[in-house]
């Protein structure tokens, strides 16, 4: 603005206020409810030697009129949405009538106080000192600092000297309104408390006054602010019959204002408790918060009728699992560890300490795990090549197969190092929680302190190398060389893949050696030396229930991506164990269900689909289709024939994913107790009795399956006993009054589908919520003690139950193998193995 010009339709001193009676109302009288707006007489002037430029004349047309202030159920027509069930806790209840200072007004400020005042929001109870986060700045609608603009209000609207508020709550709401319509955002600027320690004083003023103060190092890339220095506020005392009259107003910025974008202010940002219960329902249920965050923005109808942002939901949800999870160190999960001890006396968990008494490794299982194992205990993966926590603890799984061929939890430890004397702990607890029976067979990667933690403490187990990991690295191992590409690569495939015996192998990998010159190469010796623990030639003798890799434990980590992340803490990680374990029974329940209820009809009229179909589950049942319906192309020719034992030679076509070749497998079958075993090893291996079988009893005239190939382990029609325990999981301590609200809430769906039906009932329905909602606020109790928090559980421990006065100090960060880069798919050679 040049010196010497007015602008005479915007500019004038913030001190002078024309009287009322001179400006004529462009709007028909609005009663103003919560305070008492004086003549233009009684208005005391606050800068006598200032001239009073008054303003004369009709409010021109194209002003926008300040509009009524609504009464408690009305809101703005724009953000109305009757299918939105959370619209009611969302909107901001403006009320100006004479009530009591209950609700915490929200305002910042981030300048340094001036000589005397102290900068701080105030509240009906407390006034504490809240500064502005510069990181909204970038939300806040930027004008330009040169130009001044001057909220042009009604005269009736308009915040003057002397108008009168019945309390600070009135004022508040009332400023906080204003700043809404007029486009800035409001700030408690300075208060001051009497002797009865109620706030006698109050400056409230645009959010954007103030000076900015830089604190970041790196001058070149300082952070954004919002601050302009901006000099409109209102001064409030609190006068003898407890009112609160303004002294002072400054209606002029030195800023642009946007009303539309008022709703990105703080000060008008609040997450209402129906949104609370909402995202605190859908975090607890691992929905994670963009999906939370965007249903509500389709059920209000779009952002700009939300008077939150994302980033409020996502630091809500932040803050409430703080105090849901406590610090969630050591300490919290030794106490939850005790706490499900005590209501399930099968639950086994353990603890191992240094000499300092900080936390190094945990292992923990629930009953229903270790009564599982006792049915599908025999084979197990074990895999450490997950970091989920904060301390960068390994989590290392003890995973299984159940009768439908889906994985089982059957343990859980994190661990600080990937040693051999970790790991000896860890499966010496794990042995001792299993009642000291080992598992039959054991699948883990290629880890020297993994195979010598296993010979240690489960010398009768056979141990195998995950494949995967092994063939993955053959382009890194021997990639360099000029034939890799030639046939060396395609030579090493058929070692490993097509050798039936370990006979064809040792034959098969010497020339392979030859044949390239791979004497000297000590990734391949290594590998030759330890052949019997990945070579399938060698593992064919041993039930593996389908596992050749640690595919199960990887797929179970792969449950944990994106709820769990580097800042998870132990406590947080334990609980998404839980929604894990919670997972997998609820799919084994439903496969339970489909097997009993649902029968897949037989292909065939073969007597022995007939009884597999009787016995085995759904899942299972289907394997054991496939296998029937190779019979046809397979033709078995008697190759030789020793007293009762015959032996037949079955050539058999394998598709692989780029071309078919011919296998040719040799069968035993005796005549005697019509025992047979096939050179594939289908059945040893995964418990499936194999096409070459079938073709070999269908050519000896076989009709009844013979016991022996029936597996209980597959069977649906046996009661497992650990079906029949019911874990009672840990639900924090959950508050009473949450209990209250989803009863209530259920209640209320059902009246909102009944009166929705009509518009008689839906106006009939509005009226009584209404007039309830009337009746309780009246009647209101305050909040106890344990509901202080809001939405959140209160981290409150019964000590005299589960406590110890033992302290357990939270691991120090350690560093892992880490986990894969990225999920693999299965090869078809290695699924058909």
């Amino acid at each position: 603005m040049e010196k010497g010009k007015e602008h005479s339709s915007t500019i004038r001193p913030s001190t002078s206020n024309p009287p009322s009676v001179d400006i004529p109302s462009s709007s028909p009288n609005i009663p103003m409810h919560g305070y008492y707006r004086p003549s233009s007489a009684d208005i005391p002037s606050t800068s006598p030697n200032i001239p009073m430029h008054d303003f004369y004349g009709a409010v021109p047309v194209w002003s926008s009129g300040f509009l009524p202030f609504p009464a408690v159920n009305q809101y703005p027509s724009n953000i109305q949405n009757a299918s939105y069930p959370f619209q009611h806790g969302m909107e901001s209840q403006l009320s100006l009538s004479n009530t009591s200072v209950t609700s915490r007004f929200l305002g910042t400020e981030d300048t340094r106080p001036s000589v005397g005042e102290t900068q701080r929001p105030a509240t009906s109870s407390t006034v504490e000192e809240i500064y502005l986060d510069r990181r909204d700045a970038q939300q806040i609608e930027c004008g330009s600092a040169k130009t001044s603009e001057k909220v042009e209000m009604d005269g009736d609207d308009e915040p003057v000297s002397g108008m009168e508020f019945n309390s600070l709550e009135d004022l508040m709401n009332y400023y906080k309104e204003y700043g809404k319509k007029r486009g800035f955002g409001v700030m408690t600027k300075r208060s001051e408390r009497g002797e009865d320690e109620t706030v006698r004083y109050v400056t409230l003023a645009c959010a954007r006054g103030g000076k900015a103060r830089n604190k970041t190092i790196n001058v070149a890339n300082p952070r954004p602010t919002g601050k302009t220095e901006c000099k409109a506020k209102i001064n409030a005392l609190k006068v003898a019959d407890g009112k609160f009259r303004l002294t002072t107003v400054h209606n002029l910025h030195n800023h642009g204002l946007s009303p539309k974008k008022s709703r990105f202010f703080r000060c008008n940002r609040e997450v209402s408790e129906s949104v609370k219960r909402v995202l605190d329902t859908n975090d607890l249920a691992g929905i994670r918060m963009n999906k939370s965050f965007g249903s509500l923005v389709v059920g209000a109808g779009g952002f700009e009728n939300l008077p939150f942002l994302k980033k409020d939901c996502r630091n809500y949800i932040d803050k409430a699992r703080h105090l849901r999870l406590g610090a969630g160190g050591a300490g919290v999960l030794r106490d939850y560890f005790l706490r499900m001890q005590y209501k399930n006396p099968g639950f086994f968990a353990l603890m191992d300490l240094d000499d300092e008494g900080r936390l190094k490794n945990i292992f923990w299982a629930d009953p229903r795990s270790r009564a599982a194992y006792q049915y599908f205990g025999d084979v197990v993966t074990f895999d450490t090549t997950y970091l989920t926590n904060r301390y960068g603890m390994p989590f290392a799984p003890f995973v299984g197969v159940n009768h439908h061929g889906q994985s089982i939890l059957l343990g859980a430890g994190l661990i600080s190092s990937e040693d051999t004397e970790t790991f000896v702990w860890l499966f010496q607890t794990w042995l001792q929680c299993m009642d000291g029976i080992a598992p039959k067979a054991i699948i883990t990667d290629q880890d020297r302190a993994m195979k010598n933690a296993i010979a240690i403490v489960f010398p009768e187990s056979r141990h195998r190398f995950c494949l995967w990991h092994i063939l993955k690295k053959v382009p890194e191992k021997l990639g360099c060389y000029g034939s890799y590409k030639g046939g060396m690569k395609t030579t090493l495939m058929k070692c490993v893949y097509d050798t039936q015996t370990p006979d064809e192998f040792e034959k098969c990998w010497d020339e392979m050696i030859s044949t390239y010159s791979l004497h000297d190469n000590v990734w391949l010796q290594s590998l030759y030396t330890e052949r019997e623990h990945w070579i399938p030639a060698f593992l064919k003798n041993v039930f593996w229930a389908g596992m050749s890799t640690t595919q199960r434990s990887e797929s179970m980590n792969a449950f944990f991506d994106g709820y769990v992340h580097a800042k998870t803490n132990l406590k947080e990680f334990v609980d998404m164990y839980d929604n894990a374990l919670k997972k997998k029974i609820e799919n084994e329940n439903c496969a339970d269900f489909q097997s009993f209820n649902v029968t897949i009809p037989c292909i065939s009229r073969s007597p022995f689909e007939k009884r597999y179909q009787q016995l085995y589950t759904n899942a299972k049942f289907r394997e054991v289709q496939i296998q029937l319906t190779g019979i046809i192309d397979l033709d078995p020719v008697l190759f030789k024939e020793d007293g009762t034992v015959k032996t037949y030679l079955v050539e058999d076509e394998v598709h692989l994913e780029d071309f078919t070749k011919l296998v040719t497998h040799s069968v035993d079958f005796s005549d005697d107790d019509a025992v047979v075993k096939c050179s594939c090893g289908l059945f040893e291996m995964r418990g499936i009795v194999c096409r070459h079988i079938f073709a070999v009893f269908k050519c000896n005239g076989i009709k009844t399956i013979p016991d022996r190939y029936v597996l209980d382990r597959w069977r649906k029609d046996i009661r497992r006993r650990y079906t029949l325990i019911n874990s009672r999981y840990d639900a924090g301590d959950q508050r009473e009054d949450a209990n209250r609200y989803s009863t209530l809430l259920n209640i209320c769906y059902k009246m909102i589908t009944c009166a929705a039906s009509s518009k008689k009932h839906t106006e009939d329905a509005t009226t009584k919520l209404n007039a309830m909602i009337a009746e309780y606020e009246a009647n209101q109790e305050p909040p106890s003690m344990t509901e202080k928090c809001g939405n959140v559980d209160a981290a409150t421990n019964d000590t005299s139950t589960y406590g110890s006065s033992t302290k357990v100090l939270s691991p120090l960060v350690v560093r892992g193998k880490g986990r894969p880069p990225s999920p693999r798919r299965v090869s078809r050679m290695e699924r058909e193995l």
